[in-house]
């Protein structure tokens, strides 16, 4: 019989690809790599003094603790606004009607105002107001928010100004 000589060496020589197969082609192989891979990025940031979670681990956790937050703060917001009653515009009024020492004037907000921070200049036009720390009150009305505001001479430094329209004084 003449021809060509068969050998087995090609199979014998494809079965270093076994382990890239089984890498890519098994979900087990899925696991492997992935396991071979966070552990080899922990070890080296062991190793620097850098210590990292499992990422699968550490982004399950930040999803639930961010979950947990929005919830409790709907929970909150949903407190307050059944307490407040439905929202209304601000009203500005003298700060001796509510008891508040050291402020010129007083706004009665329905809901809160994050950006109003204590130390907070408010621009209102030919006025300079600076915010003081945030009262609630209950009112006839419903919960209220008071903000007193104390009177900014024009050469007083400003960090953080915030354009407001002030309302009327209301007697």
């Amino acid at each position: 019989m003449g021809g060509p000589d068969i050998t087995g060496a090609a199979p014998v020589a494809l079965t270093m690809l076994a382990p890239f197969a089984f890498v890519v082609g098994t979900p087990m192989g899925w696991v492997a790599a992935y396991l071979v891979a966070t552990g080899l990025v922990r070890s080296v940031a062991a190793a620097v003094r850098e210590p990292r979670g499992d990422p699968i681990v550490g982004l399950t956790r930040r999803v639930i603790v961010r979950w947990r937050g929005r919830r409790r703060e709907a929970k909150t917001e949903a407190a307050y606004a059944a307490l407040a009653g439905p929202e209304v515009a601000d009203r500005v009024v003298a700060a001796e009607r509510f008891g508040i020492a050291g402020a010129a004037l007083v706004v009665v907000a329905s809901r809160p105002k994050p950006d109003w921070t204590p130390g907070t200049v408010l621009d209102c036009g030919e006025r300079w107001l600076a915010v003081g720390d945030a009262v609630h009150r209950s009112l006839p009305v419903g919960l209220r928010t008071l903000y007193p505001l104390v009177d900014m001479p024009s050469s007083a430094v400003f960090r953080r100004v915030l354009r407001y329209e002030l309302p009327p004084l209301v007697e």
